[in-house]
């Protein structure tokens, strides 16, 4: 992982739990914890949300 990712993830883990990840040596790992933490979503049904549609300018 870049330096830039490690930094990102570190940033979030902040974020969600309100202090500096402690295995900042383990990049997957940290990205793991958090993911496993993330709430359970409903599956992915492109037909349950009308999409809004933007105005197309004439051409």
């Amino acid at each position: 992982m870049t330096d830039r990712t490690c930094e990102e993830l570190a940033e979030l883990w902040r974020t969600v739990f309100g202090e500096p990840p402690p295995i900042t040596t383990e990049p997957g790992l940290v990205a793991e914890v958090l993911v496993r933490c993330l709430p359970l979503a409903e599956p992915y049904a492109p037909q349950a949300v009308h999409m809004a549609q933007l105005p197309r300018k004439a051409s």
